[in-house]
């Protein structure tokens, strides 16, 4: 048996694409899930749920802290194992106090919640919202040290296990009960038992985590790397959610249920973002080594398997978006069609994680500015684009804002690396992936046109098209993804 496991492939890129596969799995899961959801529930409840939702993904981002990047930078920096410890139980600790305090915020505060969506059916359900997000965020920091000790592989079984229950909790609702009560009790129990999972997991490779009371000084050297970070996550979720905060506080609940699924994101990154949960660690090794070649080569890898999968997931989309949304969604949604374009340009736009490199180096002050500028213009934009165009004015600013910011990233990050624009695309494969995507986007549309007119159904026209143009492009692009995700798989 020793030797059979001794012959399982190995390596940043099996690991990273061994999560990606889970991933499919359960963001399949999550989006049968939201269409389940979408199509039994009404206007007015699925806006609610919407509404929780938002609730729970602002508040666990806006009190992470930075603290899954601290753990990152504390636990893989290397040192005393004793000293490591120390800072993991002070940064669960930090954790927990905010966790606590943030449940009872959202508690006494449900009233006002109620009146600012303007949905009295809202304020009932924040007692079950209260806790989800210090477990959401207690989860992304054992996440990241179960990585960090090389068992992605508990993470791909949990997130199986973890899909499959919430699509059971979300049959129920649909099938036997409609009530969003009994939903959202049984969603933090599923919270509760995977953070227990990870910290159980961690405790038979490692040691238990428990919290601690720290030094002060402790405190401040962490917050002081954090804080910046936590900060940049807090902007990078108002980034996304100030649109559907504008149209939640001037539209009923049932356009904001149009709009959220509209604006949602989809997993169009979950190769990217695979990668990125692997290799991060690594970055974080060779920016302490001061190994800026390999740091560039791998970045340069990193944004081509970005830009080579995320971008060619997006055109593909965009291409049978009508479609895409009957399935999704239903055709009561169809409102929202060109909010759901526009979003699919900014997926586009952010066809990679660009504070890699910014992040493991420590520099998150700089992040912090660059959120903090790019929030402030989506702040201002958001509500004077929907005060002249309406609906879509939120997703107008989402391309403009977001389109800015992945520039000025990126270029700070290059000069974080001594690199360059050269360095970080091959002009060649760059080129040839543009050309084949816009050729093939229109051969998809010409083809989506033609299955249309015949009577297709949505479904089938959806996966015909996208699957052929994904697939197409892919082949003629196969040399440079390959070959970047073979550069990745080789570095430790």
């Amino acid at each position: 048996m020793r030797r059979i496991l001794s012959r399982r492939p190995t390596g940043s890129a099996v690991d990273s694409l061994l999560l990606a596969s889970v991933k499919i799995v359960t963001l399949g899961s999550t989006m049968a899930n939201t269409m389940i959801l979408s199509h039994s529930l009404s206007l007015t409840d699925y806006g609610t749920y919407a509404q929780g939702v938002l609730l729970v993904t602002i508040c666990s981002d806006s009190t992470i802290l930075g603290m899954a990047d601290a753990v990152n930078y504390f636990f893989n920096r290397g040192g005393k194992r004793r000293l490591s410890r120390a800072y993991v139980r002070a940064i669960v600790m930090i954790q927990t106090v905010v966790g606590v305090v943030t449940a009872l915020a959202m508690l006494l505060a449900q009233g006002a919640i109620g009146g600012y969506f303007g949905n009295p059916l809202l304020p009932p359900l924040i007692v079950l919202l209260m806790a989800r997000p210090m477990l959401t965020n207690m989860t992304s920091v054992f996440q990241v040290l179960i990585v960090s000790i090389g068992q992605a592989r508990v993470i791909a079984i949990r997130n199986l296990v973890l899909a499959a229950l919430k699509l059971i909790a979300v049959l129920i609702t649909a099938t036997i009960t409609s009530d969003l009560g009994i939903l959202f009790a049984m969603l933090l129990a599923l919270d509760a038992a995977s953070l227990l999972w990870f910290w159980d997991s961690f405790r038979r490779w490692q040691y238990p985590v428990w919290p601690s009371l720290p030094s002060w000084r402790r405190v401040r050297q962490i917050l002081g790397l954090a804080l910046p970070m936590g900060v940049y996550v807090l902007t990078a979720t108002l980034m996304r959610q100030i649109g559907a905060l504008v149209i939640g506080m001037n539209e009923p609940t049932e356009r904001y249920a149009v709009y959220s699924n509209a604006s949602m994101v989809l997993p169009l990154d979950l190769i990217s973002a695979s990668f990125l949960t692997v290799i991060v660690p690594i970055v974080t090794r060779y920016i302490g080594a001061d190994q800026k070649e390999r740091i560039r080569d791998l970045f340069r890898h990193y944004l081509a398997v970005g830009y080579l999968t995320t971008g060619t997931f997006a055109v593909a989309c965009l291409v049978v978006a009508p479609e895409v949304m009957r399935v999704l969604y239903g055709a009561r949604y169809l409102d929202g069609l060109a909010v759901f374009c526009l979003y699919l340009v900014t997926a586009m736009v952010r066809f990679a994680s660009l504070s890699l490199i910014l992040s493991a180096a420590g520099r998150t002050r700089a992040l912090m500015v660059v959120s903090l500028a790019a929030v402030a213009a989506n702040a201002v934009l958001c509500p004077v684009l929907y005060a002249l165009i309406g609906f879509v004015g939120p997703a107008v600013a989402s391309v403009v804002v977001n389109a800015a910011m992945t520039w000025a990233l990126l270029r700070l990050s290059l000069k974080e690396i001594g690199g360059s624009l050269r360095s970080a695309f091959d002009p060649d494969d760059l080129g040839l992936y543009a050309l084949t995507a816009l050729a093939l986007a229109a051969a998809g549309a010409g083809a989506r046109w033609a299955l249309v007119s015949a009577g297709a159904p949505a479904p089938v026209t959806a996966v015909i098209v996208f699957t052929a143009v994904t697939a197409a492009v892919l082949a003629l692009n196969r040399r440079s993804l390959i070959g970047s995700l073979r550069a990745i798989n080789a570095m430790k």
